[in-house]
């Protein structure tokens, strides 16, 4: 019996053990976790944080935010330049590496080659008196206000404005055109790599094709890309190395020049001179010649085999549309046609030719590139609520095929159009709405007045005067499945009950109901063009005095 007993107790005894070491395990709180603090960004004043996460990782001490003007005003009063703290290559141009003496990229040799280099030249300079000298301990440079500090300077936008006046400066200099300073092209197949890059008229391209690093290339660019990055030549590198060397060419040449005039300025060598953060706009680009390339004015695509007929291509106007070559030119400048056969091919990452021109939801393609041009408040009232593409085949609009397909060498004109012609007895002014009448007067929609509106636009726009050819074109805006060649009369088309019934149509769930279909409609066009009104329910239908008794929607 008192065995049992104890076995019992026993038994107890554990049990309590092993259900207070359950909760335990499972009700201990553990350390709380550390508040994430907002990264403080600061203004881009010369400064560069050096940080070097992609070596060290998380930071034992805070970064480092080192004022790069100071540094170079200080070595300039004492005759000093670039050369005190950056190797230069065999041409005698800097490369702009930094520390000097750095063999291997890991933490340790990192390390000690911004403390030699610094703390070195630091220490030299106390011992010889100067009377500025940089700090030597740890806390003065790794401080714990910079902890949270970003420095990150806007992006450069070497825009056709910039490109026009380098070219004409260049010119006055040496008194003739020469690509050769800035444009090179690399030679993959080339085995004596001294002998790769070279010049070649008529090749001049944007150095984003082959040191933009980060984005996906097809099979050509990617085995140069491949040579600049392990040169380590991305485009913030490449683009220091080119424009920095020769501001700093061009600003010795003028020192050491007996007579200079005035207004000969070397290009900026300081940071926040180029990184400015402000940009012109396309408006603003619009008279600045682009760069020759022997492109035509007008091109007539017609590709072999194609069972479309050909389009005729206005580029020039194209060209003043974009900011860069490169929103339709994305891979090289050759013609589409180069990469984009009709089938497909590698070296465009197998788009074939149909899908180049018009995939919506490309920014590279016409249809695309019209699609974000559509998405404009003036054009979106409309286009906002008209499918981008025939669902059916997830294709482009057919209705459309004939303004470009049109097999002429000539860009078809743009057209004006007019309500002169509109038989007002058919086209109302003013229509009444009447599907809410049990509560509501009639609503008043201003027929007429909403056509003039959007005429006015179409005429305004360079693509809507040039797509929008016939005026039934504009009313395919709010009458969006009827066709004017259906219709029994002219100006006639379906109302929209005609399609939408009053009461749900469960045979159609993609159709809505009457009363949803007017305002998807009109407050859906309202909010596409960012119009103030109407924001109230009474802003379109007046409330009737006396109200049924079974209506009981309520408005404050």
């Amino acid at each position: 019996m008192k065995k049992k007993i104890l076995f019992f107790v026993i038994s107890i005894s554990l049990l309590i053990f092993v259900v207070n070491g359950l909760h335990s395990v499972y009700s201990t709180e553990g350390p709380a976790p550390k508040a994430v603090q907002p990264i403080i960004k600061i203004e881009p004043k010369n400064e560069i944080g050096i940080a070097h996460t992609e070596i060290f990782g998380e930071l034992e001490r805070p970064q480092v935010i080192f004022n790069h003007q100071k540094h170079v005003g200080t070595l300039k009063k004492e005759q000093q330049g670039c050369d005190a703290c950056h190797p230069h290559d065999e041409w005698k141009e800097f490369l702009f590496d930094f520390p000097k003496e750095l063999k291997k990229k890991d933490e340790e040799s990192v390390m000690n080659a911004y403390h030699d280099e610094c703390i070195g030249c630091h220490k030299k300079r106390d011992k010889e008196d100067k009377e500025k000298t940089g700090p030597i301990t740890c806390g003065d440079c790794h401080k714990k206000e910079y902890q949270l500090m970003a420095v990150k300077y806007p992006v450069v936008e070497f825009d056709f404005s910039y490109h026009d006046n380098h070219v004409k400066k260049l010119k006055e200099k040496i008194g003739e055109d020469d690509c050769s300073l800035c444009h090179h092209i690399y030679d993959v197949e080339e085995e004596d790599e001294t002998l790769a890059l070279v010049y070649e008229k008529g090749t001049e391209e944007s150095c984003y094709y082959c040191h933009d690093l980060e984005k996906k290339r097809g099979p050509k660019l990617t085995a140069i890309t491949r040579v600049a990055a392990k040169k380590g030549l991305d485009i913030q590198r490449a683009s220091h190395l080119q424009c920095v060397n020769c501001h700093l060419k061009y600003e010795k040449e003028l020192e050491q020049k007996k007579e200079r005039k005035k207004e000969e300025k070397a290009g900026p060598t300081e940071c926040a001179k180029c990184h400015t953060g402000k940009y012109k706009t396309i408006a603003e680009l619009e008279k600045v010649p682009r760069p020759d390339r022997g492109q035509e004015e007008t091109a007539f695509i017609s590709i072999q085999n194609a069972k479309m007929k050909g389009v005729a291509f206005n580029h020039k106007n194209h060209e003043k549309n974009y900011k860069t070559c490169r929103g339709c030119h994305h891979e090289t400048l050759d013609a589409c046609r180069q990469c984009h056969s009709l089938t497909g091919s590698r070296d465009g990452k197998w788009v074939n030719t149909a899908n180049a021109y018009h995939d919506v939801l490309s920014e590279h393609s016409c249809s695309g590139c019209h699609r974000i041009k559509k998405s404009e408040k003036d054009c979106a009232g409309c286009h906002g609520l008209l499918p981008i593409m025939d669902i059916q085949t997830k294709g482009p609009k057919k209705e459309t095929c004939y303004i470009c397909h049109t097999g002429k060498k000539e860009v078809l004109a743009a057209v004006t159009l007019s309500v002169s012609g509109l038989d007002t007895q058919k086209v109302k002014k003013e229509v009444e709405v009447k599907i809410l009448s049990k509560e509501y007067e009639p609503s008043k929609f201003p027929h007429l007045k909403i056509i003039e509106r959007l005429v006015k636009t179409s005429n305004d726009s360079k693509l809507g005067s040039y797509f929008h050819r016939k005026l039934e074109t504009i009313c395919d805006g709010c009458h969006h499945q009827s066709r004017a060649e259906a219709e029994v009369e002219k100006d006639s088309p379906p109302y929209c009950r005609n399609c939408h019934s009053v009461s749900f149509d469960v045979q159609n769930m993609n159709r809505p109901k009457l009363i949803a279909a007017y305002h998807r409609q009109c407050i859906g066009c309202h909010e596409y063009m960012k119009l103030e009104k109407p924001k109230e329910c009474k802003e379109c239908h007046k409330e009737k005095e006396v109200r049924p008794k079974d209506v009981i929607t309520k408005y404050e």
